[in-house]
């Protein structure tokens, strides 16, 4: 399945009830399908111009596979929450939790100021003011005010191997090494954040891999090492139950993507 065309996916935006959007879509000749278990995804039947796609620059919609737009409603967030999405350029899930929970505050981190931007731009377009970007390495704490976090979405650094039908040369350019190295940088990241976590917090880690070390490994590992971390359940009838979280394996309407949700006891 990795090796298939990935289909274009979009997230419509909350105050577009997802039946009037798709008949909207449906005027201006575009065939969409929704998911049942991404319930602002609408799959398009082939890819068009963002610039066809109805009130797209208005923020009618965001150009977003189904497998991330689970995350946001994994996190659960509430308008009374602090939420740290580490790593969040372009801002897709940024702005989808700025959706469900419009009054919360969201810390858009990343490294790359260029990719920032992008969060910028993707707030702007959706009129969104609940969103602070902040550039920064998600190893360090230099750039934390030391105020804690109710809620943290960490979707690491990775092999990026459950997307390599969007980028087949990862086939050819990922080495053994690679995967050592990522993962010695996800658990540094893991270990980084925990501590920002308010007690009673949530964190839910993504990647977009499929592979063992970098998902319900790490995780696990990271339980190990952490007396304060207990696993959440992700009941969800998507992907498959791994012994920790549940993995995604590409398939036509999904990337092939992970996610484990861990709560701090004490």
């Amino acid at each position: 399945q990795n090796n298939i065309q990935a289909p274009m996916t979009i997230r419509v935006h909350p105050k577009y009830p997802i039946a009037d959007y798709r008949q909207a879509l449906d005027q201006a000749g575009i065939t969409s399908e929704p998911l049942n278990v991404a319930l602002q995804a609408l799959v398009l039947d082939k890819p068009v111009s963002v610039y066809d796609l109805p009130d797209f620059e208005t923020g009618s919609c965001y150009v977003q596979d189904a497998s991330p737009q689970l995350s946001a409603s994994l996190l659960d967030p509430q308008n009374t929450d602090l939420i740290l999405d580490a790593c969040s350029a372009p801002g897709g899930k940024s702005t989808h939790l700025s959706e469900l929970a419009p009054e919360s505050n969201i810390i858009a981190l990343d490294s790359d100021g260029q990719r920032l931007e992008r969060v910028k731009q993707n707030a702007q377009r959706f009129n969104i003011n609940n969103i602070e970007i902040i550039e920064g390495d998600a190893q360090q704490q230099d750039w934390w005010n030391g105020k804690k976090f109710d809620k943290i979405l960490l979707d690491a650094p990775c092999s990026a191997t459950g997307v390599i039908r969007r980028h087949p040369d990862i086939k050819l350019l990922r080495k053994p090494k690679d995967i050592t190295a990522l993962v010695e940088l996800q658990a540094k990241i893991l270990g980084n954040l925990w501590q920002m976590l308010k007690p009673g917090g949530t964190l839910l880690y993504a990647t977009c891999s499929i592979l063992k070390a970098e998902n319900e490994f790490q995780i696990a590992d990271f339980l190990y090492s952490h007396d304060d971390a207990s696993e959440i359940k992700i009941d969800l009838d998507w992907g498959i139950k791994t012994v920790i979280g549940r993995q995604q394996l590409p398939s036509h309407e999904f990337d092939g993507f992970y996610y484990a949700k861990i709560r701090k006891i004490s």
